[in-house]
């Protein structure tokens, strides 16, 4: 085997959610489908002189002479995805440097091994759809790549604005962490935002061992007592030991009914005398209430839900989830939570506008219906303090209120306490209050 050092960029372009996107096809249809993805990433990165060096299993690797075509191609790539039909979202992780060029046997084509290639694969997977990742840890600067868009053009973007600088990213199969750019191709700074790839970053001054983000894990309830709402979560710990741990009901968000066997993705937290337990459970497969936050020109965007902490979940929308055409942005919708793996990331899934959500009539309830988006005002009639949850009543209506929503959580709700919340979809037809506002304690009604 002869072996060469040579210098070249490389491209892993990954198909999107291609796992999601398989389950729904089968076998046959998925080859085509790929094919169609495969001719039409060839016409766009033949000119720029790249070639396609290997097929993986949700995409393809391509190999440059420097690093101007590769980014270019990748720009081209993700405009082609949204005006060819058969050229679907793709997430694009590019790196350039020194690699050892292979030929097995003499006039067969080279394969290549090098830091590089693990680099691009690694940054494929932490971009998002129509996002493109660079790794800026090469050997020159970002302003001296000369690339365009069309967006750019229209707008006479100077050449240093397609390259933002994002934080550098951990991974653990890397010794050190990966700087890296995403490549501004888009219309808007809007646009950019909402594809925002960058999952986990580290400090600016790159301190490892004192950066902790909040970690997410994967499993499966393996025990749940309905009755008395409390049960365990199977899962694998990050250095891959088997555990369980404990969760109860009122940490599953929104409440969603859940059975033993569910696949969950949740955080863990200091419980009960500081035992570890499962926080922000979020069921695989639940039918959830949600906020539009951001929808692209080609029908991409982000759905957004609220976890225990006050903090935002967010859904990635593929265009071909969008069940409506009437849809636009802060509509609440229903969707169905999908994929969850750390590849994929969470995704929303048959999004539909909420039901009625145009007229007074939107949920069917006890007493006079509310219009959600609202803002209202309520009297806590039960608060259970150690669960975290509890009750008021709006008009006849009674609206679940969770310790999540609290603005102030040092203010524990109690019977006879007014209330002024964000009226939000709940089970069953019913109501749930976001955003909580203590207006006044225990003496007065509505």
């Amino acid at each position: 085997m002869e072996m060469e050092a040579v210098g070249k960029t490389f491209l892993q372009v990954r198909i999107f959610n291609a796992d999601q996107t398989k389950k729904g096809l089968s076998e046959p249809d998925w080859a085509e489908f790929f094919d169609g993805f495969l001719q039409s990433a060839q016409q766009t990165i033949h000119p720029h002189g790249g070639e396609i060096v290997k097929l993986t299993p949700d995409g393809i690797l391509v190999v440059f002479e420097d690093a101007v075509q590769g980014v270019q191609a990748a720009i081209d790539l993700q405009e082609s995805a949204t005006t060819i039909s058969a050229h679907p979202s793709c997430a694009i992780g590019i790196s350039s440097g020194p690699v050892f060029e292979c030929y097995l046997q003499e006039g067969e084509r080279p394969d290549y091994i090098g830091s590089p290639i693990d680099i691009a694969a690694l940054l494929s997977v932490r971009a998002r759809g129509n996002a493109i990742l660079l790794n800026s840890a090469d050997s020159y600067p970002a302003d001296s790549l000369q690339v365009t868009s069309q967006a750019g053009r229209a707008s006479n973007r100077p050449q240093n604005a397609y390259f933002v600088e994002q934080s550098p990213l951990k991974f653990p199969s890397l010794a050190q962490p990966v700087g890296c750019y995403s490549i501004f191709w888009q219309e808007q700074p809007t646009h950019f935002l909402t594809t925002n790839p960058v999952e986990e970053s580290l400090t600016s001054e790159m301190e490892v061992d004192l950066y902790q983000e909040e970690q997410i894990y994967f499993g499966r309830v393996s025990a749940f007592k309905k009755e008395r709402g409390f049960g365990f979560i199977q899962y694998y710990s990050e250095d891959q030991e088997y555990r369980e741990i404990y969760f109860h009901m009122t940490y599953v968000i929104n409440q969603i009914s859940i059975q033993e066997h569910d696949h969950v993705q949740f955080t863990i937290k200091p419980g009960k005398e500081g035992r570890p337990q499962a926080c922000s459970v979020l069921v695989m497969g639940s039918r959830l209430q949600g906020q539009m936050e951001s929808l692209e020109c080609d029908g991409s965007g982000h759905v957004t839900i609220h976890n225990q902490d006050s903090g935002l979940i967010r859904f990635f929308v593929l265009p071909q989830e969008l069940r409506s055409s009437t849809i636009q942005v802060n509509d609440i919708v229903e969707f169905t939570v999908g994929s969850g793996s750390e590849m994929e990331g969470l995704i929303a899934l048959n999004i539909q506008p909420f039901e009625g959500k145009e007229g007074p009539s939107e949920v069917v309830g006890s007493g006079d219906n509310l219009k959600i988006g609202s803002v209202e005002r309520a009297v806590i009639t039960v608060y259970f303090v150690e669960k975290g949850y509890g009750f008021a009543k709006c008009r006849r209506n009674n609206v679940y209120i969770h310790v999540s929503e609290l603005t102030s959580p040092e203010n524990v709700p109690n019977p006879g306490d007014i209330i002024e919340f964000d009226v939000f979809p709940g089970r069953d037809g019913t109501y749930r209050a976001n955003n909580i506002r203590l207006v006044m304690k225990k003496g007065l009604t509505l």
